[in-house]
């Protein structure tokens, strides 16, 4: 008689199918992907909590992160920053100061310690550039209106990752001193790693230059996160080094070595989100942390979508087309919202219902614009 109990393997089996098939299935309904493998781990968690500490889905998960800000730091083009430097300092400057603002208000409302409410304000108000970018396509944007949301978004996120260093370290000097000595580090061996693979593996291996980088963005993200900052940090310098070194490493072509690398961080990523998900306990979500979410996005949204049309005149008439579309497509911070209550769960600075209000804020401004910018597109088409 045969043993019909469901073994490991099958579970793994069971797990790899819907974490990779069904979130992609449920995007005809406009349902983003990750928000899908995100509940897939909050309801499985449900069903078996020890597959939260399975150390092969944190170990995916790693990967799914770090090679997703590795790409992240790969697309910041400094060249074309410096082009609108005037503009974009104005614009981080003017966030930075809304950073602080809203961090003094919820530490003051909240009784809340700044440094914890610093942290959750950059989940409230940094967009996941690299959610963004990827939703580009379907939302049908032009060439400009795409320059100028990558240009806003990938800024943006850079200012957060730096500003979410110092805020991790700044209640320890030494700590804060050994991390940016790490970071220094990074940035002065990374160049010569890079130049001694181009030159002694990379013309002898074909194709291993995507393996390269994913690998090194997983060993710096690990060697971050033991520094005291988190896995995205370390993963975000490689791409940022990296990007100096694009002659060699797009040797066979730019836009096939980015789509090879696209197509392994969005293989991996989903188990970033169901990862996430297995961390979300349904007995946890309080009806005053959906209160305190709910009230979050009725501010907050309205704030951003302020912040972002009075940037918008530097750049009008460039965008002036569809300016609802440019505003809206800001707005996700899934990614970000998602690593910042993962980083304040894991300090203990938080009560959970804090946590899980920026959890749903978070899930909501994020399927938010896919649902009215693919609902308008059938509309838009009609009437041309």
């Amino acid at each position: 008689m045969p043993d019909l109990s469901i073994t490991h393997d099958l579970e793994y089996l069971a797990v790899f199918s819907l974490v990779l098939i069904l979130p992609k299935v449920l995007m005809r309904f406009k349902i983003p992907s990750g928000i899908t493998a995100l509940l897939i781990g909050v309801i499985l968690t449900a069903f078996d909590p020890t597959l939260k500490s399975d150390t092969l889905f944190r170990f995916l998960s790693q990967i799914g992160i770090t090679s997703l800000f590795l790409f992240a730091g790969l697309e910041v083009e400094f060249e074309e920053l410096k082009q609108d430097k005037i503009y974009l300092t104005k614009f981080l400057t003017k966030s930075l100061l809304i950073l602080i603002t809203i961090a003094f208000g919820i530490s003051k409302y909240f009784s809340l310690p700044f440094q914890e409410s610093f942290i959750y304000s950059l989940g409230i108000f940094t967009p996941s550039a690299g959610f963004i970018l990827n939703s580009l396509k379907s939302f049908e944007m032009g060439g400009d209106q795409e320059y100028w949301i990558k240009s806003k978004a990938i800024s943006k996120e850079l200012i957060a990752i730096v500003l979410l260093f110092f805020a991790l370290q700044s209640g320890d000097i030494k700590s804060l001193l050994v991390s940016s000595a790490f970071f220094i580090f990074l940035f002065l061996i990374l160049p010569v790693v890079f130049r001694l693979f181009f030159k002694f593996v990379s013309p002898y291996a074909p194709n291993s230059e995507v393996p390269f980088l994913v690998v090194l963005s997983l060993i710096a993200g690990v060697l971050s996160k033991e520094m005291g900052a988190y896995y995205l940090v370390g993963a975000f310098v490689v791409g940022l080094v990296g990007g100096r070194f694009k002659r060699e490493i797009f040797k066979e072509g730019e836009e096939n070595m980015l789509h090879s690398l696209s197509s392994f961080f969005k293989t991996f990523l989903p188990f970033y989100f169901f990862y996430a998900g297995l961390g979300i306990y349904f007995n946890e979500i309080t009806l005053e942390a959906l209160k305190i979410g709910s009230i979050m996005l009725v501010i907050f949204i309205p704030l951003r979508l302020l912040v972002i049309g009075s940037s918008m005149k530097f750049f009008m008439d460039k965008v002036k087309k569809d300016p609802y579309k440019i505003s809206l497509s800001l707005m996700p911070t899934l990614i970000f919202g998602l690593v910042i209550a993962g980083i304040l769960k894991e300090r203990g600075g938080l009560p959970p219902v804090m946590i899980y209000a920026l959890l749903i804020y978070t899930l909501l401004n994020s399927i938010i614009p896919s649902l009215v910018l693919t609902a308008a597109k059938p509309q838009k088409s009609t009437d041309s």
